[in-house]
This record gives structure tokens, sequence and C-alpha cells, in this order.
């Protein structure tokens, strides 16, 4: 690592309040915060912007943004995001096990929901993860509701708008007023990372360390960019 990259790394982890943990060869270093939530940052690995590439633009007639963070043309941050870890990951690395879910809450009406975007990059490890949708229970991640598998991610820190896009298929309702997680769970060994959003959006973020079994909730949290979109039931 050059000297000029270690210092953006440092310059990153003191504004963010991070104690460093190992640092790996290829420039990702996994910190934890004040509040014991675990941070992925690097360097970019290109040095400008990636253009913005976008898997499935063919969005059918009358889909609506139910919720959205990413910022202009699917912008978000290339190089800080929520650490997810599978649980057989080996040392040296972040600590294993470690899964975020961010929350949304239709605020317009009740959709049947047909699209969800996410920005989660790859760092080492098996490449792919599990998106839960699940319902709330309690202010937390609840039952879940639908699961889709999701392989092929960006290396982290090589862009800041390629996203994974699912199409939902089936009757999956998502209602006014209910908040709804989304849940990430790495494959076995992997290291990712969700990328913080291009809009500067907070929220509530739930934190779970044996794999989304159990959480701990952290209101107005910087949330991992996605979105979701539908059509608009009533």
């Amino acid at each position: 690592m050059s000297r000029s990259a270690h210092r953006v790394l440092c310059s990153a982890a003191l504004t963010l309040f991070l104690v460093a943990l190992p640092v790996l060869s290829t420039g990702q270093e996994a910190s934890i915060d004040s509040q014991g939530r675990s941070v992925t940052t690097a360097s970019p690995t290109t040095g400008v912007p990636s253009p913005n590439v976008k898997p499935d633009t063919a969005i059918p007639e009358g889909t609506v943004t139910i919720y959205s963070n990413f910022g202009s043309g699917y912008l978000y941050n290339c190089c800080t995001g929520w650490t997810k870890t599978g649980p057989a990951l080996s040392a040296p690395s972040p600590p294993q096990n470690v899964v975020q879910a961010m929350s949304f809450t239709p605020s317009k009406g009740t959709y049947l929901l047909t699209q969800v975007d996410l920005a989660i990059g790859w760092v080492s490890g098996a490449n792919g993860y599990k998106l839960e949708l699940r319902d709330d229970h309690e202010g937390m991640p609840g039952r879940k509701i639908a699961s889709w598998k999701v392989t092929g991610l960006p290396t982290f820190a090589s862009t800041s708008s390629t996203v994974e896009t699912i199409k939902v298929r089936g009757l999956v309702i998502v209602e006014k007023h209910h908040q709804y997680w989304l849940v990430a769970i790495p494959t076995s060994d992997e290291w990712a990372g969700w990328n913080w959003n291009g809009a500067s959006a907070t929220g509530n973020l739930g934190l779970s360390v044996d794999g989304g079994s159990t959480w701990t909730l952290f209101p107005s949290s910087t949330l991992g960019a996605f979105d979701v979109l539908g059509w608009k039931l009533y």
C-alpha cells in the first residue's frame, strides 16, 4: 500500500472516529465505530467515479418509487459502507457473522413490490448474498416475507453507481405507514460492504452479530444504498 493511500485510510478513520482492525493488502479496512457498528472503508480503486451502469433499466410502465436513497443516476458512496461478514470468515478479518438491516416505510400508499436495487460491494471470500424482505416486529426485523439470491457483486470501492437489481416475482405487498426491513445475509466466508447512500439519508438500522437471528436497533443511522419500486394498489 502506498503512503498516500495509507494517509487516505487514516484520515477516513479519524473522521468517522473508528478503531482500526487489520488491513488487508487490497486496501479495504474494517473498523468499529463508537457505537459498535462495523464499517468497511477503502480508497477508490479507479481514482474517479465509474459511469452509471445499471443492470436493467427497463422499468414497466406504471412502476413508481416506493423508497430510494440513491443520489442522481443511482449514485452512492463508493468507498464507505456497513460491513457484512459470513460465519466462515477467517482471520485476519472483521468480526464474523455481522449483518445489517435497512428500514423503509411506504408513505404514500400500499404497493405490489416489483423491484429492489442495492449497492453492496464484494471484498473477499464468496461473492453473493441472500436478500430478505422482513416484516417489522416491535421496531426490529421480524418474520421473513420473501427472499432472493444475489451474485456477481462489483468489487468494493471500484464504482459509485453500479447496483444489483432484483426483479420481484409473485405477490409481495408492502402496506402504507408500515415499517419493513431489507436484510442482506452474506454467503459463508464472504466479506462485503453495503455502500452508504448518496442522499445523506438516515433511518433505523438493525445490527446483528449472529447472522440475523437477534438484533440491536440504531436509530438515525446512515443507511446503506437501496431503492424499492412497485405498483400502487391504493
